[in-house]
């Protein structure tokens, strides 16, 4: 009986354990919804009291409002109020926002509670944590990535180190852990 066999080279591909993974477009975008709905808790539970507080006095004058068609200089006051009240939240929530993210990220776990979740973290060039100021340069930053239609965003899906444009301005990277 004459068996043939075929020797076959055996490769051994290796992976540098050093190689750095980056976290993409679709996975920040998750661990964004999740840290959205982490803050919208507390801001929700701010919110209705507040408006509520501004939105009842407007409330009261809308009657009057629809049978003479003119604002009573009260109606106007209540309305001032209500616009100053919306403006109060809108600076609560910018404080909010901005705390969230820059103590979470340049905390020791690097990363927001969604990050986390996604096994992300935020780091400098040189994989180390960044410091608060500069997770605050990186929260505001942001602000270019929403006013340019979210294209800043999208950059994390097309970039080589998958960076987003807020990323760029604050010289950070954000990293799968391993």
């Amino acid at each position: 009986m004459n068996k043939n066999f075929t020797v076959v080279e055996q490769k051994t591909i290796s992976v540098s354990s050093g190689q750095t993974l980056y976290g993409g477009f679709w996975i920040r975008a998750v661990a964004f919804i999740i840290d959205s709905i982490i803050l919208s808790i507390p801001l929700t539970l701010i919110s209705i009291p507040l408006l509520g507080y501004g939105m009842f006095p407007v409330i009261s004058y809308m009657e009057e409002y629809n049978q003479t068609q003119t604002i009573s200089p009260e109606m106007a006051a209540a309305l001032f109020l209500f616009m100053g009240i919306i403006a109060l939240f809108q600076l609560i929530s910018l404080v909010v926002f901005w705390l969230y993210f820059a103590l979470f990220e340049s905390s020791s776990k690097q990363a927001t509670w969604g990050k986390q979740i996604c096994g992300l973290r935020v780091t400098d060039g040189h994989g180390q944590r960044i410091s608060f100021a500069r997770a605050s340069g990186r929260t505001f930053a942001k602000i270019l990535s929403y006013a340019i239609m979210y294209i800043g965003f999208m950059m994390a899906g097309w970039t080589k180190e998958k960076r987003a444009l807020h990323d760029f301005i604050a010289g950070t990277r954000v990293i799968k852990n391993s």
